[in-house]
């Protein structure tokens, strides 16, 4: 077994069966902080019409290689190096909208869970019963489904389920990408901003299917030194890809009965 960089075989056994780990307040306040002013000015740019991909704002965009990050990542990964896929941020006030029950892993189609992908929620002002909640549906990253199996659920508990409202700030959540979770809208928000990043990462032997723009966005996180004098260059390894939409629509076009009656 590979070393452990932090967590315990308990906590691997715990993922391995519900499919997510929570770790409260993971940042301390100063990168908290300076996350926070980052998507600040992201928000900002957005408002005024400016539009930067997320890598280009300096504090933000190091997150993705985040030691404290990554390193738990890796003992997820039992030794096997893995992809950066994505990063998503912003933050979230009054009114905001629900999210249905879904998951995130990206496999075309969905037929098994050989190799893991999961992805990392982070709630830099915490989680405290407004504007959203978190859902999580323990164990459905054991049986394999679309990612919109549960969507006419909504945003309701369901048996099973487990709601998260109450977070310190700079808490983290990583969550197997195949994992049915949902964002159950709230009130307020008046005074309280729901700071949110979500990014995700992919296992290495297998391809995955890539994000927009991925290569363009590799090149960035190098160029900016991510990669923490190289000992996190694997992260932004565009290799590790396939061009998703085209092989989306290729299988369109074969895709009626059973796929196995087609194997060479």
């Amino acid at each position: 077994m590979a070393k452990l960089n932090y967590l315990t075989q308990e906590q691997l056994d715990a993922f391995d069966e519900g499919g997510y780990l929570i770790f409260e307040g993971l940042f301390d306040d100063d990168l908290n902080q300076r996350i926070k002013n980052d998507i600040d000015l992201m928000m900002e740019d957005r408002a005024n019409g400016i539009k930067k991909m997320i890598m280009a704002y300096d504090d933000l965009g190091a997150v993705t290689s985040e030691p404290a990050v990554v390193d738990r990542v890796a003992d997820l990964m039992g030794g096997k190096k893995f992809a950066h896929h994505h990063i998503h941020a912003r933050w979230q006030g009054e009114g905001e909208r629900g999210v249905s029950w879904h998951h995130d892993y990206v496999q075309i189609p969905q037929t098994n869970r050989s190799h893991l992908m999961v992805h990392v929620f982070m709630y830099l002002d915490g989680l405290n019963g407004e504007v959203g909640d978190l859902l999580v549906m323990p164990g459905t990253h054991k049986k394999v489904m679309n990612g919109n199996a549960f969507r006419q659920f909504e945003y309701e508990d369901l048996p099973g389920s487990v709601t998260v409202d109450d977070l310190a700030p700079g808490s983290i959540i990583i969550v197997h990408s195949a994992v049915q979770h949902a964002r159950r809208p709230k009130p307020g928000g008046q005074s309280y901003k729901r700071y949110f990043i979500d990014t995700s990462y992919c296992q290495e032997g297998v391809l995955w299917g890539d994000y927009p723009k991925i290569e363009e966005i590799n090149k960035c996180a190098m160029e900016k030194g991510f990669d923490r004098d190289g000992k996190y260059a694997f992260l932004y390894d565009t290799s590790q890809f396939f061009d998703r939409v085209a092989h989306i629509d290729k299988l369109g076009e074969v895709n009626e009965g059973s796929l196995a009656l087609q194997l060479k």
